[in-house]
């Protein structure tokens, strides 16, 4: 999996990043992971009216495949 890294993150949302990986007892590359995803979830309609459809396919089988991905805990 590749790696993702997010410079100057307001620090808000790094402590709303972090409640939520308390909260679930995940770590935060797994929160971040499962919010991104939420997200895209949320926004797929406003993707899908602006790509074309080799696009919208293309993104629709990366969502599924990061879905069966397992979880994985922290050590």
């Amino acid at each position: 999996m590749a790696d993702l890294v997010l410079r100057d993150l307001d620090p808000l949302l790094n402590e709303r990043i972090r409640r939520v990986a308390v909260a679930r007892g995940w770590t935060r590359e797994h929160t971040c992971v499962v919010l991104l995803e939420q997200g895209l979830f949320a926004s797929e309609l406003e993707v899908r009216s602006g790509f074309h459809d080799p696009e919208v396919n293309a993104l629709a089988d990366a969502i599924a495949a990061l879905q069966a991905l397992p979880d994985v805990k922290a050590f």
